[in-house]
């Protein structure tokens, strides 16, 4: 008990620290340090025989050294303060980043996911997912190595998360397959979403055509009253892309039988 007080009071002094900003908190921590000192050293001079004879120089003292020293200590406690904020988000960062393509992973995507999923079933804006696979890449690592597979697994994602809204979030769900959660988005305007990033992955420039052409294929589910929960909708875009894939690929699939096909 005694522990969580103490993280709780740490917790929310770091994070005020933060709040106030590098010199506010320098010029704070000055008074403080300043105000202390001469209390002190008045309660000490109040208390010893005979000290009013040199009591407004301990005074002067007291004033003076705190003023000299606290700034340059505070600096040090404060920046530390600062990069361990920094190291912090960078871990953070690290934790919902897929290292390879830059996009969110996979925790940071279900993250996001389940909690749109428990806004939207509390009455907020629907939502919908986007299933993303690239066609035949695994001819694309056997006919021209991993070092451009790894280059097309870099460039699809990043011309997908361009193409979408911020709001939106762009994640590699594995391998070579990726999803996107479209917020207040659903049915035909997911569907056309969806349509949008086919078009941008085909459209894709490769160094040297190397290879020549990469397509994909796109399953979409939006929430439903009767979705139970988030794999339901997963599992739903799952099985679109499926179909997709056996339609003949480079499309678009819904459940509700809506089709884009490759122009």
């Amino acid at each position: 008990m005694t522990d969580k007080i103490i993280d709780q009071t740490y917790r929310r002094y770091y994070s005020w620290l933060l709040r106030m900003g590098l010199v506010r908190s320098l010029t704070l921590s000055t008074m403080i340090a300043t105000t202390v000192s001469v209390l002190c050293t008045a309660a000490v001079m109040l208390l010893m025989p005979d000290s009013r004879a040199y009591f407004w120089y301990n005074m002067i003292v007291a004033v003076a050294s705190p003023l000299v020293s606290a700034p340059g200590l505070s600096l040090v406690a404060i920046s530390m303060v600062y990069k361990l904020n920094a190291a912090q988000t960078a871990l953070t960062l690290a934790a919902e980043t897929d290292a390879l393509t830059g996009v969110s992973n996979r925790r940071s995507f279900m993250a996001q996911a389940e909690l749109a999923f428990a806004s939207t079933r509390a009455g907020d804006a629907p939502f919908a997912v986007v299933m993303i696979d690239i066609d035949h890449f695994k001819t694309i690592n056997d006919n021209h190595g991993h070092i451009v597979g790894d280059d097309v697994l870099c460039d699809v994602a990043q011309a997908c998360k361009a193409a979408l809204r911020s709001s939106d979030c762009f994640a590699r769900f594995g391998g070579e397959e990726f999803v996107a959660l479209l917020r207040g988005t659903e049915g035909a305007d997911a569907v056309a979403t969806a349509e949008v990033l086919r078009r941008t992955v085909a459209a894709l420039a490769f160094e040297h055509r190397t290879p020549p052409a990469v397509t994909v294929s796109l399953g979409v589910a939006s929430y439903l009253a009767s979705s139970e929960s988030l794999h339901d909708i997963l599992n739903e875009a799952d099985r679109q892309l499926y179909a997709a894939k056996a339609a003949g690929r480079n499309r678009v699939m819904a459940a509700a039988n809506a089709m884009r096909l490759a122009s």
